[in-house]
């Protein structure tokens, strides 16, 4: 495992898109799960931002675990009395949909903390590709929505 990277954002809308990038940055172009690890951190830190204290003047710290087949991204706040949990939606809901799109596509999220400071996080695994490969295959092994980028190299 590499060793972690933080860093703590200020609670406003606009950093949502600065925690995106320091996450695009952190994990590099190399990893398989990258525009996975872009989605979920943008909804992890929105959810921060709208439903907690760190939205209210507050901040978020946002922790990229990296190791050579999967990625831990953690999100920080500065809590809340409500606890983020996948709510049952209609097709014509506006709003609501952040924690499901974590659930549909990471291997593994959750929780833990309270109204002082909440820790939500999700995990993305994918096979270490084999040398030489580099296309899109799928792995039954793993996630069944889960996808691992293997290179083909042409001779």
């Amino acid at each position: 495992m590499t060793r972690p990277l933080r860093r703590i954002f200020p609670g406003r809308q606009n950093q949502v898109a600065c925690a995106r990038d320091f996450v695009r940055r952190a994990v590099g172009p190399g990893c398989p799960v990258l525009d996975e690890a872009i989605l979920l951190t943008s909804e992890l830190c929105t959810n921060a931002q709208q439903h907690t204290a760190s939205g209210a003047g507050g901040s978020f710290e946002v922790t990229v675990f990296r190791r050579d087949d999967s990625l831990r991204v953690e999100v920080r706040d500065e809590g809340a009395s409500s606890v983020p949990a996948v709510r049952s939606l209609t097709e014509l809901s506006e709003n609501g949909r952040g924690l499901e799109v974590v659930h549909l596509i990471a291997d593994r999220w959750g929780q833990s903390g309270d109204r002082f400071g909440r820790i939500v996080f999700f995990e993305l695994r994918w096979r270490p590709a084999t040398q030489g490969q580099h296309r899109l295959t799928h792995d039954p092994d793993l996630h069944p929505r889960h996808y691992q980028r293997v290179e083909a190299r042409l001779p």
